[in-house]
């Protein structure tokens, strides 16, 4: 078991020289992990005389260290006894995973238009192999019992192909079809994390990670982010001193839209690597590059770190197909494949034999209209927020299918219900949130809708929402 100590050690040793006076620097690194949720309310925190000692400090370092967050309210101190984390470090808030998926689900009642799910209308090969799916597969469907527990072997042979054009050397034993990229993170997250033990992610992150972080008994650990992205220094900072099971990761950021350059994901690989730290590659809106070209897989990158790839064709061609996989080592995708068929008998043969064509002869073709499409809603979305002078404030994301929205002095909530009751519901960004208040003045926007469908709930927004 890691002591508090040895957390701060490793802070302390990776910390960039320059940042100001020792004793200051230790206070930081407290912080930084209390704000992380490495460290929780309540903690009890060495002595003055045994921190100093561990750490190889005067005294007096430690003495000011601690004066300092006794002054900042971090510190709560009681006669005879050791200093406590206090009420400013109160982690994750009380928010259940229920509460947080209902936030980005669709209601009972059809809305004017459906801004709360991040998920996209049917491809136009969607559309005609729903039509007619016997002319898609030339007449070959196959009834049989309708159950491909295991994967249908010439889906999974279609997902090793498509994983090796991304430069993953795999194989069919590496593999899981599961239902979408939701189960195959809850799978790889509750098979990997251990129970009470943390999990590193972005300080806003997917609602739906939390449900696997509930399932497995563990718990957050927040990887400060910027406007800019993931801040990779601290992370590779709280990685080395956590020593977390699992870093969830991903290419284009959900909800923010940001990107992990290739140089980053190099650093924070080789902080988990260090860490022993499985790292989980969330990819399911990894191909979806605005500007550029899709970053590389982790798993194709020269690197020592333990590395599972989520995939999935909800995002490109209509997240009713519910197809996803996962690649892992053959040892732990066996188990996983195994525990999927116990669980549900696998995703319907018949989409997995629809998932087959489309991956095989229709992937390339649709990630591209599907891209157009996305540009075209982004700038009528954009448009259409100056167009009505609202001071929303964002960033243009670097791919994925949404804006992150900062009202400057709004509270998500509040917004969010204005917004459901006037027929057009968005996500709060109180839902993506894991440390409190990262995501209070926030919302998510996704444009996966047609251009006239984005004009028409800006608008909407603007009138009866703001």
């Amino acid at each position: 078991m890691r002591t508090t100590a040895d957390q701060l050690r490793d802070v302390l040793d990776h910390w960039q020289s320059g940042t100001g006076p020792l004793y200051s620097q230790l206070a930081d690194a407290i912080v930084s992990l209390a704000e992380a949720g490495s460290l929780d309310h309540g903690t009890r925190l060495p002595s003055e005389r045994a921190l100093a000692e561990a750490l190889h400090l005067s005294r007096n370092t430690v003495t000011a260290a601690y004066q300092r967050l006794r002054d900042d309210e971090w510190l709560e101190v009681r006669p005879g006894a050791a200093p406590t984390l206090g009420a400013r470090a109160r982690g994750l808030d009380g928010m259940s995973y229920q509460d947080r998926f209902a936030k980005i689900l669709p209601g009972t009642r059809a809305p004017l238009v459906g801004l709360s799910s991040a998920c996209p209308p049917p491809a136009p090969v969607v559309t005609e192999a729903l039509r007619d799916p016997g002319e898609l597969l030339d007449g070959s469907l196959s009834g049989g019992t309708g159950y491909a527990a295991l994967g249908d072997p010439e889906l999974v042979r279609a997902v090793v192909e498509h994983l090796r054009s991304r430069g993953i050397d795999a194989h069919p034993d590496e593999v899981v079809i599961t239902a979408g990229g939701q189960q195959a993170l809850w799978l790889a997250v509750t098979a990997l994390a251990g129970p009470s033990c943390p999990v590193a992610m972005e300080a806003v992150a997917y609602p739906g990670v939390f449900d696997a972080l509930t399932s497995a008994g563990s718990r957050p650990l927040a990887l400060p982010m910027t406007r800019e992205g993931l801040d990779v220094t601290a992370s590779v900072k709280l990685i080395r001193a956590a020593r977390p099971d699992v870093a969830y990761l991903t290419s284009f950021q959900n909800p923010t839209g940001t990107v992990l350059e290739e140089e980053d994901a190099l650093r924070l690989l080789a902080a988990a690597s260090a860490a022993g730290t499985t790292v989980i590659d969330d990819r399911i809106t990894g191909e979806l590059a605005l500007t550029g070209s899709p970053r590389p897989p982790f798993a194709s990158l020269e690197t020592d770190a333990a590395v599972v790839t989520i995939g999935g064709l909800s995002k490109v061609f209509w997240g009713g197909l519910r197809i996803g996989w996962l690649h892992a080592n053959a040892t732990l995708a066996t188990q996983l494949r195994n525990r999927k068929a116990a669980m549900d008998l696998g995703s319907p043969a018949f989409f997995q034999q629809l998932a087959t064509r489309f991956l095989t002869e229709h992937y390339e073709a649709t990630l591209a209209w599907r891209l157009d499409a996305m540009r075209e809603s982004l700038a009528a979305t954009v448009d259409a927020i100056v167009e009505h002078g609202l001071d929303w404030e964002f960033r243009t994301p670097d791919g994925g299918p949404c804006l992150w929205v900062r009202i400057p002095g709004g509270n998500a909530e509040r917004f969010a219900a204005r917004a459901s009751d006037a027929g057009v519901p968005v996500a709060p960004g109180t839902a993506f949130e894991v440390v409190p208040g990262q995501g209070s003045e926030h919302f998510r926007l996704p444009f996966y809708l047609s251009p006239e469908e984005m004009r028409l709930g800006v608008k909407v927004l603007a009138e009866r929402a703001a």
